[in-house]
């Protein structure tokens, strides 16, 4: 029975975050891994080999994304001529509460599209990607949920 429970709820968690992913309005191109740069195919393989048909993600000439559920956790990692970070799609339930205080306070006229955990040059903070009809942002939160610093994406 314990064993149905746990099944249930690691479903549930994994088909969550993929519906966020999947609901997560972008304007990155999506292309085939043949198009993607052999280095960035052959960092993915390096560092995930366990990993099976990653979505590829054309961010601008020089990042791609590869989007994939690993160990029942979605993750994406980002490949550039600066470096690769990783992130990790954090289900709505286990974010921490002072992220959605600050940005309902902050950002009235914004909605939260997805939060992250994200290794940047071996830094790890939150990520909370919002949008408004207007415009789309990226909060930076330390681990601890206090909020470090904004970018506007596009």
């Amino acid at each position: 029975m314990k064993k149905i429970v746990l099944l249930v709820l690691v479903a549930s968690i994994t088909f969550g975050c993929a519906s966020i992913m999947n609901s997560k309005k972008t304007t990155y191109k999506q292309v085939n891994e043949r198009d993607v740069p052999e280095r960035y195919v052959k960092d993915l393989k390096r560092q995930c080999p366990t990993v099976v048909q990653p979505r590829w993600e054309q961010v601008d000439s020089i990042t791609y994304n590869a989007n994939f559920v690993e160990n029942g956790n979605n993750k994406r990692i980002q490949f550039s001529n600066k470096g690769t970070s990783t992130y990790w799609v954090i289900p709505t339930e286990y974010v921490p509460s002072n992220i959605p205080d600050y940005v309902a306070e902050t950002y009235k006229d914004f909605k939260i599209e997805e939060v992250t955990i994200a290794d940047i040059n071996n830094r790890k903070v939150y990520r909370a990607f919002i949008r408004n009809k207007k415009e789309v942002k990226t909060l930076e939160f330390d681990l601890t949920g206090k909020f470090t610093s904004e970018a506007i994406v596009r």
